[in-house]
């Protein structure tokens, strides 16, 4: 049986954020079929928060509205979901997710078997807090057992991105013997993210100078480590 090479309908969205407050409570997304095939469209609303571990948790809601829920886009058309919300803003900021699905079609197949993978993206959705405040703190910053570990906490009652997160070693001469940087995500409010890492041994030991750089959009934090060889030692020995 010969298998073909898996296609998948694509389609864009803007914008890729929306954002409610005390004067405007309606947008709207635009769909375009960017593919070659017809679409067939799912819209779901989800209230979006974090657990202790910054993970993120989506559970359907009403409280952001979408229409139509269901939608055909042609092949190079555009469509528009009209997206609002009852809610006034309050001392937090109030935070969901959109996520656009296609829908499973049966595509007829001339040649052999072919794949179709559906796209689903999602459209972060921001209310607003009355007032906007707080910034991201390094929460801790610690190496045990040959281990880093760098505490990233929101502290404001809104959310911010981490742009940037870099670990950097360098040795008694300046130059720099090790680095790892770390992917950047949402980190909403009251939420902390602890990024771990191990360090090499024969490149811990040599360590001299520790530094965690991070950057978010909200500001910018650099912290250096009292580093001492004890810290590279493993559990036992």
């Amino acid at each position: 049986m010969f298998i073909g090479p898996a296609d998948s309908a694509s389609f864009d969205i803007q914008p890729i954020r929306i954002f409610f407050n005390a004067k405007t409570r309606a947008e709207k997304l635009m769909i375009k079929n960017v593919s070659d095939d017809d679409l067939s469209l799912q819209v779901k609303a989800y209230k979006w928060s974090q657990n202790s571990e910054g993970k993120d948790i989506y559970d359907e809601t009403s409280d952001i509205v979408v229409f139509p829920k269901v939608m055909k886009v042609p092949k190079g058309e555009e469509k528009i979901i009209r997206v609002g919300t009852t809610l006034h803003p309050s001392a937090l900021e109030g935070t969901y997710r959109i996520y656009v699905e296609e829908l499973p079609v049966e595509k007829p197949q001339t040649e052999g078997v072919g794949l179709r993978i559906a796209m689903k993206v999602g459209v972060p959705v921001f209310i607003n807090p009355l007032k906007n405040d707080g910034k991201a703190a390094l929460d801790s910053f610690t190496v045990q057992n040959g281990k880093a570990a760098i505490k990233v906490k929101n502290d404001g009652n809104a959310h911010f991105i981490i742009t940037s997160l870099k670990l950097t070693g360098r040795n008694e001469q300046g130059a720099e013997i090790f680095s790892r940087e770390f992917g950047g995500w949402y980190l909403l409010s009251g939420i902390a993210r602890t990024y771990e890492t191990d360090i090499p041994l024969q490149a811990c030991n040599k360590i001299f100078k520790l530094s965690v750089a991070l950057k978010t959009t909200r500001n910018s934090i650099q912290k250096d480590l009292n580093f001492s060889k004890d810290m590279c030692s493993p559990r036992g020995r």
